[in-house]
């Protein structure tokens, strides 16, 4: 039995006694519009900005410019922005890049000297990779892999820190059509097998089209799975507690960038433009593009209910039994004082930490609005006494804050949450 306790996972999550105040945080967009000078009579998809927003990679199908016509694979197009921001007159003149099959561009080194690309160029597996020296792109070269998909159907987005791919693909633990992978790298460069992200983001449909937020936290993608508008919607799930297996439950990232059609190849840049892929205006998808304007609030019941379903769900994955014990803490809005049912909580976690041999008890907590760091420091402080004058050793209480308030829209995603939301394991 001891063994069994020592595995539990307790959630303590502190939320204000009245949940008015907690929202959700939907992502807001300007109106799309058609970025007409990249846009032909063709086909466009996967557009990819370079990270200081000069260079948009794209690619072209159904061309009678591209490679080997318009019968032959796609091609890789791109374009450069002027002096005054705006986008020019996009080219396909990489002889290095484009030949008779599908090419890609699917990643962009942070410093833009390397390009990753999809592999097209050598017996057509896996990746591939370009440099730049002295202003010249040399020849793609293959990039090592350990292991080698050989599933049909297969894309890639590779993060520019160069540490992060992720796969979309039809593997043998998908759930239905195209699943989302994982591969990382680890201190000796070596890329881990492909590790499925899991059934909150994958489903029996397909998951195709991954894009990663620069900090590695939001992962964009399109499925049929979900549910939605079209026939393929653009979500975005959170990745939670630095695990690559736990996640959000995607959103929708709306009408506006959702039509009734194909909508997918979503991807934003540094500036919170936001670039994707839509046939919402034909056969064939165009290139569209819009802003991130912010965040607006959504339903704060359904948001409160997500963060105690989330938290749950982590308990039984990190305890791999249906045993736990969880404790929702109540605070009066902009008051720090613990109330006297929530005490009454706080002694029966502490009565049973007494009794059981855990290793560390950790706070994580989270504030996202300037105005709320004082009282959330003041709660999370009276929290940390009371433990300790309740006899919790105070060398096994951990305290692990994430403020992002000087992050942009786009980071800030999901961190809404008024007042503290504390998870304690041990």
């Amino acid at each position: 039995m001891m063994n069994k306790l020592k595995n539990i996972a307790l959630a303590l999550i502190v939320l204000p006694l009245s949940l008015e105040p907690v929202h959700a945080q939907v992502m807001e967009f300007a109106e799309p519009a058609p970025l007409s000078i990249l846009n032909s009579e063709a086909e466009e998809l996967s557009p990819l900005v370079s990270a200081d927003g000069k260079t948009l990679y794209f690619v072209r199908g159904f061309h009678k410019d591209n490679v080997g016509g318009e019968l032959a694979g796609m091609d890789i197009w791109v374009s450069q922005k002027d002096s005054l921001g705006k986008w020019q007159k996009p080219t396909n003149d990489i002889r290095k890049w484009n030949n008779y099959e599908n090419n890609a561009v699917i990643g962009v080194r942070e410093d833009n000297s390397v390009v990753y690309l999809l592999n097209s160029y050598n017996r057509g597996k896996g990746i591939a990779f370009t440099k730049q020296i002295n202003g010249k792109w040399i020849s793609p070269e293959l990039l090592p892999l350990k292991w080698q998909e050989n599933k049909e159907f297969v894309g890639y987005y590779m993060h520019p820190d160069f540490n992060v791919l992720l796969i979309s693909m039809k593997g043998d633990d998908s759930e239905g059509m195209e699943d989302l992978y994982v591969s990382v790298k680890d201190s000796l460069w070596n890329w881990s097998t492909p590790i499925h992200l899991g059934p909150t983001v994958n489903t029996e449909g397909f998951e195709i089209s991954p894009f990663l937020s620069q900090d590695k936290k939001r992962l964009y993608f399109a499925s049929n799975g979900h549910g939605g508008f079209g026939g393929a919607d653009i979500f975005v799930t959170q990745r939670l507690y630095d695990n690559w297996t736990v996640w959000s439950k995607p959103i929708n990232l709306g009408e506006k960038i959702n039509s009734d059609k194909f909508d997918a190849y979503f991807s934003i840049g540094r500036d919170s433009t936001v670039y994707f892929s839509s046939n919402r205006s034909g056969e064939l998808s165009n290139i569209y593009v819009s802003e991130l304007k912010g965040l607006k609030k959504g339903e704060n019941q359904e948001y409160a209910e997500q963060l105690i379903a989330e938290a749950r769900q982590l308990l039984e994955e990190l305890r791999g039994e249906d045993q736990s014990r969880e404790y929702f803490i109540d605070f009066f809005p902009e008051s720090a004082e613990i109330q006297s049912s929530s005490k009454q909580k706080l002694n029966d976690l502490i009565k049973f930490l007494n009794y059981q041999s855990y290793k560390e008890l950790i706070l994580l907590s989270v504030a996202y609005e300037p105005e709320d760091l004082g009282i959330h420091k003041k709660r999370l402080d009276e929290l940390v006494k009371y433990l300790k004058l309740s006899g919790i050793n105070s060398s096994k209480i951990k305290i692990k804050e994430s403020n992002n308030m000087k992050r942009g829209a786009e980071e800030k995603l999901f961190e809404e949450k008024d007042g503290i939301v504390v998870i304690v394991s041990y």
